[in-house]
């Protein structure tokens, strides 16, 4: 049993380090891309900025949501 839920372990590691490399590091180049160009814009307000940061932040937050929550319900399937 020990065995079988170490190579669960591992594909699931495997599996997660796959979507980061694959997925998830090209979200972050793109949220930093966007929201350097946010702190471009001298004709916004701070207040502005900040929206426009929030904004480009958030299909990141999405993503990494999904996949913890998905994380998640898999242990509760595995336990």
């Amino acid at each position: 049993a020990e065995a079988a839920q170490g190579r669960v372990q591992a594909a699931v590691e495997s599996a997660v380090q796959g979507l980061e490399r694959e997925q998830i590091r090209a979200m972050q180049g793109a949220m930093f891309r966007c929201s350097a160009r946010c702190c471009e814009d001298t004709a916004a307000s701070m207040q502005e900025v900040q929206r426009c940061i929030e904004r480009c932040h958030a299909p990141l937050a999405r993503a990494q949501a999904i996949v913890t929550a998905e994380l998640e319900h898999f242990q509760v399937r595995v336990a």
